[in-house]
């Protein structure tokens, strides 16, 4: 490459040599080519699109990480340069590669170096151009941004809506890692949200991790954006991007970054076994969870039964508080208003000091608990919540919800289980009790 930036499709193009199927660049005596890692649908079992990444190799035959190549530039002309020279180079081996894939319309996901993103629109309009002369549509490409390295935050909404007027997509990379939060997902408004590796490799380990994640993954699909779990590496992994309802995988679990692009076909029997044996395990945890919580349930339909033969509340609650992991008995009115103070387990007389504020709960308002507006909505029918933090104690616990009618007024009977592994409670998936 000369001294002088090249900033133009053409003089960039002049750059690359064909190599068999590929194309390779020089840049300042580095050898550059594309490498490409499948991103799957765990929905389709397949291959719906390849990220491309740099490889760069020293004449000596020594490589070197993407990093060290675009921080050794001296300029800003240069990056730009730079940063061009690597999606020409990928999106020119993506093209030459894909017309071999027997379901050629995937994504292209390329990362834009953060400095260069901002600069897009003041070195003339090189990305339409190249797609244009290389015939691929702008929606086949992902333009993955790491919004974290990026300050300016009016240079980041202007890069993003030239890309997105453009036709691509835009994906926020490594969400999760760093700053990273929730109001830049609101203000960029991303197709695709890439979760970094540490959220997944975390919830392997830490309970509370685990419990959070699928969360995360539905706040982020009501932001209207699909899912990525990055970086997964482990048979361990995968089933917990599934369980927290991830749409698309990328990792060495499935695939290493290989120069060329991959087939769906190699992969099948991958997913297949993912598939089967995450059933098994899910089928499992939800056999196991009703077996644990059917006592509890008997037990609130013999309150219900006390409470409609006008029996007093607490003899009412006696059976659902001999269980052992039972928190928590009350009844709400049919506007979700508790109608009695907190009738408790032996183990749990009162809240910890901690939580002292919130331990009258008398008149206390759950009407927008979501077992509160299953009961009333399946008036008659037992309800089983997921997990939660209960917000009158410390624990995690269980919601069962029952809707009955009391004196001819619809009421809410309610028992809290505490929920833990020493409870025997080991899902996090919603449990259905037939």
């Amino acid at each position: 490459m000369s001294s002088t930036p090249l900033f133009q499709l053409n003089d960039l193009l002049g750059l690359l040599q064909r190599q068999g199927q590929q194309y390779t660049a020089s840049h300042r005596g580095l050898l550059l080519n594309s490498y490409f890692q499948p991103i799957f649908s765990f929905a389709h079992r397949r291959v719906v699109g390849h990220e491309g990444l740099m490889r760069a190799w020293t004449t000596a035959g020594q490589s070197l990480p993407p990093t060290t190549v675009f921080t050794s530039t001296y300029n800003e002309p240069e990056l730009v340069t730079l940063d061009r020279l690597s999606r020409l180079l990928h999106v020119q081996n993506f093209c030459a590669l894909s017309s071999q894939l027997s379901e050629p319309s995937q994504w292209l996901f390329l990362n834009a170096e953060p400095n260069a993103f901002t600069q897009m629109n003041q070195y003339g309009h090189f990305f339409p151009e190249l797609l244009s002369q290389l015939g691929i549509p702008p929606e086949r490409i992902v333009i993955e941004v790491l919004e974290t390295a990026i300050e300016n935050h009016r240079a980041l909404a202007r890069s993003v809506a030239y890309f997105r007027e453009m036709g691509c997509l835009i994906a926020i990379d490594d969400f999760g890692a760093g700053h990273s939060n929730v109001d830049r997902v609101w203000r960029l408004r991303p197709e695709i949200v890439k979760l970094d590796r540490s959220l997944i490799a975390n919830a392997t380990c830490n309970r509370d991790a685990r419990r959070i994640l699928p969360g995360l993954v539905s706040l982020l699909h009501e932001a209207g954006a699909l899912v990525l779990a990055e970086g997964v590496e482990t048979e361990t992994e995968a089933f917990l991007a599934l369980e927290a309802d991830c749409d698309l995988v990328q990792g060495y679990y499935f695939a290493r970054p290989a120069p060329g692009l991959l087939q769906s076909g190699p992969t099948e029997p991958l997913f297949q076994a993912l598939w089967r044996n995450f059933n098994a395990r899910m089928r499992l945890e939800i056999e196991n969870n009703q077996q644990q919580l059917a006592p509890y349930c008997s037990a609130l339909l013999k309150g219900a039964a006390r409470l409609a033969e006008a029996e007093p509340f607490a003899v009412s609650a006696q059976a659902f508080l001999v269980e052992p992991a039972s928190v928590r008995y009350f009844l709400l009115d049919a506007e979700g208003r508790q109608v009695n103070v907190n009738t408790r387990a032996g183990d749990h007389p009162t809240v910890t000091p901690r939580f002292s504020p919130l331990d009258d709960t008398h008149g206390a308002i759950w009407s927008r608990r979501h077992y509160f507006r299953q009961a009333m909505r399946r008036f008659g029918e037992l309800q089983i919540s997921r997990p939660y933090l209960s917000i009158v104690g410390e624990e995690q616990c269980i919601t069962l919800s029952l809707g009955l009618l009391l004196d001819g007024n619809p009421h809410v009977l309610c028992g809290d289980i505490q929920w833990s592994t020493a409870s025997g409670f080991d899902s996090v998936t919603d449990t259905v009790l037939e």
